[in-house]
Order: C-alpha cells, then sequence, then structure tokens
C-alpha cells in the first residue's frame, strides 16, 4: 500500500516535472518569437539573426534563392500579379524598381529580406500608377532608404500622399530622374536612366522612366509601362537600346512593344510581368510575334514562372525560377 502510494507520487511529480518543462520551453520559444518580430519591427539589431535568416536556414523562404560569387549581379523580377517589381543586386548595392500594389507589398518585403537586403539605395518609380507603386508607403518604412527617384510630373492622389509623407517622416532623399544620368555599380557596371527624354506626354504610361543596366558583355533594359511615343522618341533621339533581357513594357500589351523599339532593343530573353488572371489579355500575341520576328529565344512570365531571378557575371547569363514547369511563348 505504501509502496504504490510512493509510486503514484513519483509519477504524478515526473508528469508536473514535465508539464512546468514543457510551459517553460513554450514561454522561451514564445519570447523569442516576440524579439525577433520587435527587432525585425523597430529595433534593428543587427547581430540577432531576422526570423527570416531563420526560415531561410531550415529552407523556407523565397524562391529562388541565389548565392551570388563576388563578379555576380542578379536582376529579379518578383512576382507581384497584374504588376511590376523588379530587384538590381550588385556589389552590395541594391536597387529597387516598382513594387506593386499594396496587396502585394508583403510578398515583395519577405522576397527582399529572405534575400538578405537591409538596405536600398535607390528606390526608382518608373511612374506613379498603383500597380507599380502603390505599396511603396509600406515598404519605404520597412527598409534603409538612401534615395527615391521618379519622373517629374504632377500627381495629385492618396497613393502620392501617402508617398510622400513616408519620404518626408523618413528623411528620405527625393529627386527626379534626368535621361542621361548614369549610376555606377561597379567595374565595368552602371545603370543609365534614358527616358522619360519629354515632359509634355499625352499618355501617363509614356513619363516611365526607362533604365538601361548594363555589365560586361550582358544587358538589361527596363521599360516600365512605356508605349509607343515614349519609344519611338527613344529611337529618334538615337538612344543606345540594345539589350540582351527586356522587361517587356506594360505587361505585353499592344500598344507597347513596337516593332521599330523591338528591332533597336533585339533582345534573347523577355520576361513578362503579369496577372495569373487579368482581364488584359497581357502578353498580346501581338506582342509575342513581334519579339519572335525580332529574334527573342527565351520568354518568362511571373504568371507561369512565378519569381525569376536573372544572375549575370559579366559574359553570360543563367536564369533561376521560382516554378520549375516549363513555360514559352516562343516557338
Amino acid at each position: 500500500m505504501i509502496e504504490r502510494k510512493v509510486r503514484r507520487d513519483k509519477i504524478k511529480r515526473r508528469k508536473e516535472f514535465v508539464s512546468a518543462l514543457i510551459s517553460i520551453a513554450a514561454s522561451v520559444f514564445l519570447a523569442a518569437v516576440l524579439f525577433l518580430y520587435f527587432n525585425d519591427r523597430y529595433l534593428h539589431i543587427g547581430a540577432v539573426p531576422s526570423t527570416y535568416d531563420i526560415i531561410r536556414l531550415f529552407g523556407g523562404g523565397a524562391k529562388p534563392y541565389a548565392e551570388l560569387s563576388d563578379n555576380e549581379m542578379a536582376v529579379s523580377f518578383i512576382d507581384v500579379g497584374q504588376g511590376d517589381c523588379e530587384l538590381i543586386s550588385a556589389n552590395g548595392y541594391n536597387i529597387l524598381i516598382d513594387c506593386g500594389d499594396t496587396d502585394k507589398i508583403d510578398s515583395v518585403i519577405g522576397f527582399l529580406k529572405y534575400s538578405g537586403v537591409e538596405q536600398l539605395n535607390t528606390v526608382i518609380i518608373t511612374h506613379p500608377h498603383d500597380d507599380h507603386y502603390g505599396g511603396m508607403h509600406k515598404l519605404l518604412s520597412r527598409f534603409e532608404v538612401g534615395e527615391v527617384v521618379m519622373p517629374e510630373f504632377e500627381v495629385q492622389s492618396v497613393t502620392y500622399q501617402r508617398l510622400t509623407k513616408v519620404i518626408n517622416d523618413r528623411g528620405i532623399r527625393f529627386r527626379y530622374a534626368k535621361a542621361g544620368e548614369r549610376l555606377m555599380l561597379g567595374e565595368d557596371m552602371y545603370l543609365d536612366i534614358i527616358a522619360p527624354i519629354y515632359l509634355d506626354y499625352r499618355e501617363e504610361n509614356d513619363f516611365s522612366i526607362v533604365a538601361r543596366l548594363v555589365y560586361g558583355e550582358t544587358s538589361f533594359l527596363f521599360t516600365g509601362d512605356l508605349e509607343r511615343a515614349g519609344e519611338l522618341d527613344l529611337i529618334n533621339a538615337e538612344t543606345n537600346l540594345q539589350a540582351g533581357v527586356l522587361k517587356v513594357g506594360h505587361h505585353g500589351s499592344a500598344g507597347s512593344s513596337s516593332a521599330e523599339f523591338l528591332q533597336q532593343v533585339s533582345p534573347k530573353i523577355a520576361v513578362f510581368e503579369t496577372g495569373a488572371i487579368n482581364y488584359y489579355g497581357h502578353p498580346r500575341s501581338e506582342v509575342l510575334d513581334r519579339l519572335a520576328e525580332n529574334g527573342c529565344e527565351e520568354a518568362y512570365s511571373t504568371a507561369a514562372n512565378g519569381n525569376i531571378v536573372i544572375i549575370s557575371d559579366g559574359k553570360e547569363l543563367r536564369v533561376l525560377t521560382e516554378n520549375e514547369k516549363a513555360y514559352s511563348f516562343i516557338e
């Protein structure tokens, strides 16, 4: 009888001990999670790993994840549905071009964090349409930002008011883009702003900032939502438009990527940033035909491939995609 009671007491104490250990472990885990969250959002203690670092350590996070060697540069086309967002990473320098609308901004922030981005040296807003900058006010509050660059024309919208408030509150440098300026990113590596050339376009899309990225023998052209009028101005100005990789203008709209323009660019790789479900029929079949007629060999779409990362070593390109399924417009 006494032995049974002793045994029961031991079992009871063991259960109480295990229960206490579980409670302590749960409390420590919760405290750690809360600390990491507040560090990510508010404290920004550099020596503390972010939640994104930990998730990536266990194989999670944004895909594809590319580790660059010292001589490599990466251009990421981030899937924001029917919108634009590109990241240029080279030599510790990060340039973000657009960010998509508000409903996709958490995905963009996650991709940047998982990719190890803590600071954005330059943020380019190609033009103030919500599918290109709708969530920018939220993104600017989460990163150290060197400067924000936009085309110069009058904007009156709630989205723009939110953007300027964050810029002013955080003391971020703001300036208008000037065609002809060059950002040096390293030896034999630079980003040229080549448009807008004029400030009197009828269509807002033609105010889009157009940028040409060059690294060694490789080149990329980012066109925002540029349409035919803006394209013809670039051609008439005898601008160097040649690029191995083209971010296709206005999501593959029929009003962009004219035959004359594509002849000048002569891309081997085309990237469309489109939503899996869009009501515009993007990319339009006539644009696909014009690309094929002008020598394009590979085509990718965020709608089918998800996030797309193109890596350059100055001589060759390699393409990584979130979704591995085969997808090509051009036969």
